[in-house]
């Protein structure tokens, strides 16, 4: 463990599992507003559609706090590793001047 940061923040493994995650959080919050049935009975139809607009907003905020939780980690790594991360959008954020070292 590293000093000042929670358990497994440097472990890749645990980075795969956030990226599969947030990946796949994404993927069926998407999925899922795209399978919307007509069922014919208006009163039906809109809880149907208020629910799975529910599901689907869930699912985005989930991805949204996975991928926060990515940028942490990442941005720790970057402090303390000299090794790529699993995270993308951050390099030049968290790069400070004299190399990773």
């Amino acid at each position: 463990m590293t000093e000042g940061s929670p358990a497994g923040a440097a472990d890749p493994a645990t980075l795969r599992a956030l990226v599969t995650a947030r990946s796949t959080t994404r993927t069926m919050s998407d999925d899922l507003l795209t399978h919307l049935p007509d069922l014919g009975d208006l009163p039906t139809q809109r809880a149907l559609d208020a629910w799975v607009e529910q599901a689907a907003d869930t699912l985005r905020a989930l991805s949204e706090a996975l991928e926060e939780r990515l940028l942490e980690l990442g941005s720790m790594r970057s402090h303390s590793a000299d090794d790529d991360g699993f995270v993308s959008g951050t390099p030049g954020s968290a790069t400070r001047a004299g190399g990773p070292r």
